[in-house]
């Protein structure tokens, strides 16, 4: 394809490429980059503004909009900005959509503008922020405000002050209307089950069941009627009046399989049917039952290498990597360890009546700490430090201390592993001092309970990276 216009593309394999478009319950509507119309799904046909697609099709969007189709377009600001465009657009039978119009760029050009839209006619209070608004930055303003409280109220708080995080955000914004199937990874703890329900809520499917499984929480053996449950008598022990599986219960909605590589190969097979051919039959059943659910999986395994070694289903992996959502470790995001510690001391100071506030050597610790277990690592380690400290600031060697005993009980020495006499002591030496400090606050205090010269301490000290007043 390396080479092949997009334009050109569409004109080729218009028929196949409507015929997919045409399965989605939004509307779709894809223009060149001089605001020709090249394609209108039925949707987008079935809430368009009284014009046959005949009507519509290869005319340019400055026509269209000057004959009344639309009373802006959001194509052609597309065009002109380069960015995507937001906005409701007014259409000449009364009707309002709310459309998405996001540029496709190549060479610095704009080759393609697809738009997604929704009907928002029925809206009452799109409606009335609509006959309110005197000018298009008023009208703007209003509608985005009333879009986003009415979203905001349902989504779950994700704090992506990254570079990384904020594109991973972005694509999760245009896929999330979609009901394609996601595939989310990364190591655990860094919020991928946040990520799918803010997919959810931003889905039209937040309405319908959200059901979550974990496939690594389940014996392989009752894996598989837990999915798609088992009729009366299907095996010694069933429920005599049989069991609807997830995939049932799920219908119309959401089926979230968090750590995906967990179920055994033999069930794969099976797994894969219902992705391929929307039914499947109850363990003992005799009937397919078709069901519509959309998939999001997550694994914090590299699942690619999975399936070289023989774990995973090649096309299994396929069906699963539609769009795939890779969320970096909490390390290489150095911005989000900031905001999210601020974030979780408010979260907790709140919980526990007091008052936090973490100094700013405290957070350079917390930024430059390696966090082996991610978000959830942090957020434990702030209800902690919240909790089990007097005063109202968290101090940096609060941090140190809680640091360095986690570490100490990731590499703790145990009986046959290779560790010096010297090593020990030096771990339970720095343990003394740390817990010593925290009792009594400067080093010539500290020096004095142990009947030891000040400087003595503070070589200490210093060889420990410690901080004291």
């Amino acid at each position: 394809m390396k080479g092949i216009k997009e334009k050109t593309l569409i004109e080729e394999h218009y028929r196949e490429l409507l015929n997919i478009m045409d399965t989605l319950k939004v509307g779709v509507f894809i223009t060149d980059g001089q605001g020709n119309v090249l394609m209108v799904n039925k949707e987008s046909e079935r809430t368009g503004g009284g014009m046959s697609l005949d009507e519509i099709l290869g005319k340019n969007m400055e026509y269209l909009q000057k004959v009344g189709y639309v009373d802006e377009s959001s194509v052609l600001k597309a065009i002109e900005s380069g960015e995507e465009c937001r906005m409701i657009q007014k259409l000449a039978d009364g009707g309002s959509l709310y459309v998405t119009a996001v540029p496709y760029i190549r060479d610095g050009d704009v080759e393609l503008v697809i738009c997604t839209e929704r009907d928002v006619t029925e809206t009452k209070i799109l409606e009335n922020l609509l006959s309110e608004t005197k000018t298009l930055s008023e009208r703007q303003a209003k509608e985005l405000e009333y879009l986003r409280a009415n979203s905001e109220a349902r989504r779950p708080k994700i704090i992506a002050k990254s570079n990384s995080m904020k594109r991973i955000l972005n694509t999760v914004r245009r896929i999330a209307q979609l009901d394609t199937t996601v595939l989310i990874s990364g190591e655990s703890g860094v919020g991928k089950e946040v990520i799918a329900n803010y997919i959810f809520n931003m889905s039209n499917r937040d309405d319908k069941p959200f059901v979550k499984i974990n496939c690594a929480a389940i014996p392989d053996n009752l894996l598989e009627s837990e999915l798609f449950g088992y009729e009366k008598g299907a095996f010694t022990g069933a429920d005599t009046k049989g069991k609807a599986g997830l995939f049932e219960i799920a219908n119309e909605g959401t089926l979230f399989l968090d750590e995906i590589t967990e179920i055994p190969l033999k069930l794969q097979a099976k797994f894969l049917r219902v992705l391929q051919e929307r039914e499947f039959m109850r363990i003992g059943g005799k009937e397919s039952i078709k069901v519509n659910v959309r998939i999001i999986a997550a694994t914090n395994r590299n699942l690619k290498e999975e399936v070289e070694q023989g774990n995973f289903r090649e096309d299994l992996y396929y069906r699963l990597n539609v769009v795939p959502l890779e969320i970096p470790p909490l390390r290489d995001r150095k911005e989000d360890i900031e905001a999210l510690a601020a974030h979780f001391v408010d979260e907790f100071s709140e919980e526990y009546g007091i008052s936090k506030v973490i100094s700013a050597e405290a957070m350079t610790e917390l930024t430059h700490a390696y966090w082996h277990g991610n978000i959830r690592e942090l957020r434990n380690m702030i209800e902690r430090l919240v909790v089990s400290y007097d005063g109202e600031y968290i101090t940096a060697r609060q941090v140190k201390n809680l640091l360095f005993s986690a570490q100490k009980g990731r590499t703790r020495a145990v009986a046959g592993e290779n560790v010096t006499l010297s090593q020990l002591m030096d771990e339970y030496e720095r343990e003394i001092l740390m817990t010593y400090l925290e009792q009594y606050q400067t080093a010539a205090e500290v020096a004095r309970q142990l009947h030891v010269d000040k400087s003595t301490i503070g070589r200490k000290l210093k060889k420990y990276d410690i901080i004291s007043k």
